[in-house]
């Protein structure tokens, strides 16, 4: 029984001990899938999302400058409305280009051809390609005006405006938020170093009662197999007749 008791402390301290350990396995489990997970959304599947091809002639400097993109139509689930982004250039804002001045692809997207004509994300044009291919001049068309200027603006001043809140009250919001973190992650490591003491404590005690214990349990059997201390085991007893 006593014996059982001492095993049973040391199993329940190795079960604490191991919880710990499952507890920061399944932390780094859950840290190195949230880092896969937004790698692969950064380089990958975000990537993949825009289908369109995209051939960019920047005469903004003093020659032209010729590079690639990628674009896709973005919707506002807020309102609704939508712009056409490119992959490399994140403020970019214009309209949807038309479908006939696109050169379709294998992969169900569309290839087109811009200029840009200035550092403004709505200096871009659209050029017809088709036309070249019909022995036609290439028809030009701007893929954003005043209005369409305007209303970017001030749907980007309002949204400014409703996230002026966090804008102005970031840092603090910040701090706050990882001040109290830091406090429960303190409370919660103070409570499990209070707990693992006080388990190893009872199980030191438990352990040493229990071989004290055993230490005089062994003594009271060996007294009992030996009774008279240093004498023999085969002293005292009566030979049996003949001898």
């Amino acid at each position: 029984m006593i014996l059982a008791g001492g095993l049973g402390s040391v199993v329940e301290l190795g079960g604490l001990g191991g919880m710990a350990g499952t507890m920061w396995f399944v932390f780094q489990v859950l840290v190195a899938l949230a880092v896969t997970s937004f790698l692969l959304w950064k380089f990958i599947i975000n990537p993949r999302s825009y289908k369109d091809i995209i051939e960019v002639w920047d005469i903004t400097n003093a020659g032209t400058v010729r590079w690639f993109d990628k674009g896709k139509w973005v919707v506002n689930k807020e309102d609704g409305t939508g712009v056409y982004k490119l992959l490399k250039n994140k403020k970019t804002q214009l309209k949807q280009p038309p479908l006939e001045y696109a050169v379709p692809n294998k992969k169900g997207g569309y290839k087109y051809l811009f200029t840009r004509q200035g550092e403004s994300p709505f200096e871009y044009t659209c050029i017809n390609q088709n036309a070249w291919a019909k022995g036609e001049l290439p028809t030009p068309m701007r893929l954003s005006d005043q209005d369409w200027v305007r209303m970017q603006i001030k749907a980007a001043m309002t949204k400014r405006t409703l996230s002026g809140f966090w804008n102005q009250n970031k840092g603090s919001i910040i701090f706050i938020t990882a001040a109290v973190l830091t406090l429960v992650l303190l409370n919660w490591v103070i409570a499990f170093a209070s707990d693992s003491v006080n388990a190893i404590t009872a199980t030191a005690g438990q352990q040493a009662t229990a071989l004290t214990e055993i230490a005089q349990s062994l003594h009271d059997v060996a007294n009992q197999l030996n009774p008279q201390g240093g004498v023999g085991l085969n002293e005292g007893i009566t030979p049996p007749p003949g001898f």
